[in-house]
């Protein structure tokens, strides 16, 4: 299960509302860059060549200090793309107003579990706790990359000497900025989950339901369930030293 990502800050949540909605964006409260969304033809999962990303990845790593990287956990509270319009329903396209940024807390309260619930799979969610939400109150999650421990390989900790699980970080190439599905209720929010595809079944069973940038109405409408299969996603994964 995903329990780790680096997210952005509210002023660039901001910026991607106003760019994917076509409004203008006028809050400024900090100078930020605002935020890359890769450019592509509106074809199905017209995803950039992974061999190519690999090749620039110490280059991008020094680039990292020019942006702000938020880690975000469950209970930590994070700024989600929410829709004002109710899922069940949908849009044919994104108007200005018809998405806002929330400042959530990662993972469902309940009172049988003391522990957050913050992974959602897909394909049982007509749960009780997970069934209104999935029907009618979906939402997005933008991050920068995301973190998955292995369930099989373990290394030694430099800090403490012990045996941990090998950590791989995740991320997608040309994408700075990554969309992954999820369903909120009132000031929570949970990560939506799916079937790990090839490149991220050695790591993990699961994975995020990450979304192309042209499959952000779907996962907002009637339809999202034909969104299950993630299996074209070209994951780049790196361990964690």
């Amino acid at each position: 299960m995903c329990a780790h990502y680096v997210g952005l800050a509210d002023e660039e949540i901001d910026a991607l509302v106003a760019r994917l909605s076509g409004e203008r964006h006028e809050r400024v409260v900090k100078q930020v860059p605002e935020p890359k969304i890769a450019e592509y033809e509106q074809r199905e999962l017209d995803y950039p060549d992974p061999v190519e990303h690999r090749a620039r990845t110490e280059v991008e790593d020094s680039a990292h200090t020019e942006r702000e990287w938020i880690d975000v956990y469950p209970k930590h509270v994070s700024p989600v793309i929410v829709p004002t319009f109710d899922t069940a329903v949908g849009v044919a396209q994104f108007e200005p107003g018809a998405l806002e940024c929330a400042d959530l807390t990662w993972g469902y309260s309940s009172q049988w579990n003391p522990r957050p619930m913050f992974n959602t799979r897909i394909e049982s969610a007509d749960k009780p706790i997970w069934r209104a939400s999935i029907e009618h109150e979906r939402c997005i999650i933008a991050c920068r990359q995301f973190y998955e421990s292995s369930g099989t390989e373990t290394r030694v900790s430099e800090r403490t000497g012990r045996t941990i699980k090998q950590q791989y970080v995740f991320t997608i190439p040309d994408m700075p900025v990554i969309f992954i599905g999820g369903i909120h209720r009132e000031r929570e929010y949970s990560m939506v989950t799916t079937r790990a595809n090839a490149a991220m079944a050695p790591v993990h069973p699961r994975m995020p339901l990450i979304l192309h940038p042209t499959e952000l109405v779907t996962w907002l409408g009637p339809d999202y369930m034909r969104l299950a299969d993630r299996s074209a996603v070209p994951l780049t994964a790196r361990p964690v030293r």
